[in-house]
């Protein structure tokens, strides 16, 4: 069993879970003679399994796709979390394009991978040119050999779901408070380094009480949800958003000084404002925002300035009516409206 200990060696360690799989059926392709594999990952709450790993000519065709539990050979291997075993197996026999046509398959064995009595995914063994190449006896040394590797995702996928906690927001799934702070305080940094400019945008919602008051804190809360995605279909890919408590939100704009902040700001507001939320369950909600802005370096040497300074541009818009931007104002602790809309 040096194979075995070969893959527990080679993968204990190891954080990508594409890495593992890559690295064990390297280990089993010399045992089985495989000429190609499909790695399927699990996704037990939709019922789905993802292509996410391919070996084999033309196999790279299907990565991305999904199935459901049950559909195919390898959703039977997962419904069942046990090997199936198929000799000349036409492409429609594996499921939906398992295989790219026109690729038949004589001879296929899936195998769940389990880890602590959880499916992880499935292994698809398949040779397209010799019939009954897979047996029984290859089933249970596949099973032996791929234990450790379904250990190893497992674990390497619990770590990367308890950082993604550790970092987002439970309702909006955006980022939390937590990474803006150590995010704003790494661009600032960087900022500092390379001489460019960096910006914050500090969002807070124009009577959202009543939104909670009229309709309840569950629709309340779904409102949040959309505003979450609304700012975050607006800005960049490299803009981070993040809730920072209650009905506020921020956004880093790395690479970006004031002017080109008070752009991006503006979109939001605009977006924000022509938005009826909760119109798929049938409510009509209205509501705006107030926007300060705080740049480095013109309004602050750290992350604590810019948050500080952008707060206190948002609240000088509450207090002039909502619905607008304000910038703060270079080496001034009072900063200057952009824009007021009533």
């Amino acid at each position: 069993m040096q194979a075995h200990a070969a893959i527990v060696r080679l993968t204990g360690n190891e954080l990508d879970p594409h890495r593992i799989i890559d690295v064990a059926m390297e280990r089993v392709r010399g045992f089985l003679n495989l000429r190609a594999w499909l790695f399927l990952l699990a996704d037990p709450e939709q019922g789905l399994l993802t292509v996410e790993r391919t070996c084999g000519e033309g196999t790279g065709a299907v990565r991305g796709k999904r199935f459901g539990m049950g559909e195919g050979i390898a959703g039977r291997a997962a419904q069942r979390r046990q090997p199936v075993l198929v000799d000349e197996a036409e492409t429609a026999a594996l499921g939906t394009a398992d295989l790219p046509k026109p690729m038949p398959a004589r001879s296929t064995l899936a195998v769940p991978l389990l880890s602590r009595g959880r499916l992880i995914g499935v292994i698809v063994a398949i040779d397209r040119l010799k019939a009954g190449h897979f047996t029984n006896q290859d089933a249970r040394l596949l099973l032996l050999l791929l234990e450790p590797a379904a250990v190893a995702i497992d674990n390497a996928m619990l770590l990367r779901k308890s950082e993604e906690l550790s970092v987002t927001d439970d309702l909006t799934k955006l980022y939390n408070s937590r990474y803006l702070n150590s995010t704003l305080r790494r661009e600032v940094e960087r900022s500092k380094r390379y001489r460019t400019p960096v910006s914050l945008i500090f969002l807070d919602l124009d009577g959202f009480k009543t939104v909670n008051d009229q309709h309840g804190h569950l629709w309340g809360s779904r409102t949040l949800v959309e505003v979450g995605k609304v700012i975050a279909s607006t800005v960049r890919e490299i803009d981070v958003v993040s809730r920072f408590g209650g009905d506020e939100f921020t956004v880093i704009l790395p690479q970006t000084g004031p002017e080109g902040a008070a752009i991006i700001a503006e979109r939001i507001r605009q977006r924000i404002a022509e938005t009826t939320f909760l119109s798929t369950y049938g409510l009509q909600v209205k509501i705006s925002a107030s926007l300060g802005i705080a740049s480095f370096p013109d309004h602050g040497q750290t992350k604590d300035d810019l948050l500080a300074r952008a707060d206190q541009a948002m609240y000088l818009v509450k207090g002039r009516g909502k619905n607008g931007v304000a910038l703060a104002e270079p080496e001034s602790p009072r900063p200057a409206i952009v824009e007021t809309m009533r």
